[in-house]
């Protein structure tokens, strides 16, 4: 079975420069484990102690973002795809919290996973009240400023108020 894995910039010192390497696996953590064991120190950059994914890592399987499959267990078959793409690229990170008030139409579409997947944006769910008619979620963003404002108006593209917090009320 070959998995091929797509190795960011910054972890390429521990591939030997390649952009690209193939393991096999049948779950993420698994390629996880075999990317270790070929090349030393690099779990340690994608997982923390736990096995759980860094907080600044993203991980993409197929392009679909493993944190809505089954996360490190999600399976994976020959011929996959296995992108781990930092969540920050350079540049100061920010982290800002919003109100984002949505209207009826706009509930059901997958927003938030848009701005994570789309913008180079880590988004962390306060809080939320979503019924059929409406949702209000609290946000907090981190990231660039630059892809902070580009997601910003993504949302208000697609309906939704975005309001600065002002207090630090959700905490």
């Amino acid at each position: 079975m070959s998995i091929k894995v797509r190795i960011p910039t910054p972890l390429r010192s521990l591939t030997d420069g390649k952009a690209e390497v193939e393991t096999d696996g049948v779950t993420i953590i698994e390629v996880i484990d075999n990317l270790e064991n070929n090349f030393p120190g690099i779990k340690e950059r994608i997982c923390e102690q736990n096995n759980r994914i860094r907080r600044f890592v993203n991980v993409y399987l197929n392009d679909e973002d493993i944190r809505f499959m089954d996360n490190i267990n999600s399976p994976v078959k020959d011929g996959n795809v296995i992108s781990i793409i930092p969540a920050i690229a350079g540049g100061a990170a920010e982290r800002k919290k919003f109100y984002l008030n949505y209207p009826q139409e706009a509930i059901k579409e997958p927003l938030i996973y848009l701005v994570g997947k789309n913008y180079n944006i880590i988004t962390n769910i306060r809080s939320a009240s979503i019924s059929n008619d409406i949702g209000i979620i609290a946000i907090e963003l981190e990231g660039e400023s630059q892809e902070i404002e580009k997601a910003v108006k993504f949302l208000e593209s697609k309906g939704i108020t975005v309001e600065p917090i002002v207090l630090d009320v959700v905490e």
